[in-house]
C-alpha cells in the first residue's frame, strides 16, 4: 500500500511526468481498443515513452528554471 501512495505522491510533486504519462495511458487505451493490430506490448511501450518524454520535460524545466 504505501507503494501505491508514493507512486501517487510522485505523480502529484512531479505533475508533468504525470501527464505525460496520463496521456500516453489514454492515446494507448484509445489505439487498442480501435486497432486490431495494436497490441498490449505497443500500449506497454507507448506509456514507457510517455514516461521518458515527461522525464525529459521535468528535467528540462528544473534546468531551465531561476534558481
Amino acid at each position: 500500500m504505501n507503494e501505491i501512495f508514493d507512486l501517487l505522491l510522485l505523480l502529484v510533486l512531479h505533475w508533468r511526468i504525470g501527464v505525460a504519462v496520463l496521456a500516453a495511458l489514454i492515446t494507448a487505451v484509445f489505439l487498442a481498443a480501435t486497432l486490431h493490430w495494436f497490441t498490449g506490448w505497443y500500449g506497454i511501450l507507448l506509456v514507457l515513452l510517455g514516461l521518458a518524454g515527461g522525464m525529459m520535460w521535468e528535467a528540462e524545466w528544473k534546468r531551465s528554471s531561476p534558481r
